[in-house]
């Protein structure tokens, strides 16, 4: 690669591991792209100096990972079919639930993010339950999380702090920055987290002001913004897919559609991380498979009566070890049944052979 065609990527992230990761691998024809979105069957790539469409269905493309947006890919020109993308270079980072539509598969939402936004608006009061998902959704992903309150000029200054406490209390060690994005105010405090090269996801669910505050941070209108009902506050779903939008700053940025479902994905590590206060104490239970309800000599149930642990806390956490069990119980049971399968299928091709 040029130093003027590495030069143009730097800009959406690329480095000198970046670079050694592409030149292990033996496809010196190829380009290389950042994904900026996502098609059916294809990807908008961006390049040094130009955006490519290019294919990247299991038909034409010989990825073994489907791009997602954020992705670094390598692909190539085919003078009969166009461009088609070739590899997916290891993720560093991913942003993964579970696939709101498939019980036992996993979406990739975002990949190789340094920072993830958690948007909090401050028009309704905190829903403590969704902040500690995001949480675990941001650790279990490898990148920084960072909580971001929107819409803070529809409180004062007594009102955002009560709410900041309480968020706090959910992430301890969490960077928190107040933002109004109407007024213009906190968007220094959230641009020094975007770095030049870094890139930011900002997550939340409908109507708390993503693509407003994004525009903001970016300075020109580049992403969709919705109404909210006066009603219920509630928004309505502007950006529809995952989009990738430079900074002037240097920095890029990833908003995402409002997720209305944020099913974790195999992020038992992070759960554990994220509630810390709960899973520490779990190691001087007297039973290893304490689930921490009833059973005798629990020290969290112990640290709950003592007022060490909130007790509503604890059962959101409970709620979430519970839909991970589960998980994992089915998707045991989708291997069981697909081995089941395979052992069918070569005893009717044995049966076949001998006949």
């Amino acid at each position: 690669m040029s130093e003027a065609a590495a030069a143009g990527l730097e800009r959406y992230g690329w480095d000198s591991e970046w670079q050694r990761v592409r030149a292990q691998l033996d496809l010196p024809d190829s380009r290389v792209g950042r994904v900026g979105t996502v098609g059916r069957g294809h990807s908008v790539v961006l390049g040094a100096g130009d955006e490519v469409i290019a294919a990247s269905d299991s038909q034409r493309s010989q990825a073994a990972v489907s791009p997602t947006t954020g992705d670094w890919v390598l692909f190539s020109e085919d003078p009969g079919e166009g461009a088609v993308i070739d590899v997916v270079l290891e993720r560093r980072t991913a942003i993964v639930r579970r696939d709101p539509a498939i019980t036992v598969t996993k979406q990739t939402l975002a990949a190789n993010v340094d920072v993830v936004g958690i948007l909090v608006g401050l028009d309704l009061p905190p829903n403590e339950a969704r902040i500690e998902r995001f949480l675990v959704l941001a650790a279990d992903s490898g990148a920084e999380p960072v909580i971001v309150l929107s819409k803070g000029d529809l409180l004062d200054g007594s009102g955002r702090l009560r709410v900041r406490r309480e968020v706090a209390s959910l992430a301890p060690g969490v960077d928190i920055v107040e933002t109004s994005a109407t007024e213009g105010w906190g968007l220094e405090d959230l641009r020094r987290a975007m770095a030049p090269h870094r890139t930011f996801v900002a997550l939340g669910p409908s109507g708390v002001g993503k693509s407003t505050l994004l525009n903001a941070l970016v300075g020109a209108p580049v992403l969709a913004v919705a109404e909210v009902r006066d009603a219920d506050r509630a928004g309505r779903h502007t950006t529809v897919r995952r989009e990738l939008v430079l900074m002037p700053s240097g920095g890029v940025l990833i908003d995402t559609p409002g997720l209305r479902a944020v099913s974790l994905w195999e992020a038992d590590l992070a759960l554990d991380e994220v509630f810390s206060d709960i899973a520490g104490r779990a190691d001087d239970c007297r039973f290893r498979d304490c689930t921490h309800r009833s059973e005798p000599g629990c020290a969290v149930l112990q640290a709950v009566r003592a007022g060490e642990v909130d007790a509503a806390r604890l059962e959101r956490y409970q709620r979430l070890w519970d839909e991970l069990a589960q998980q994992s119980e089915a998707r045991a049971e989708r291997l069981r049944l697909q081995s089941r399968g395979r052992r069918g299928v070569k005893r009717r091709r044995r049966v076949r052979r001998r006949s």
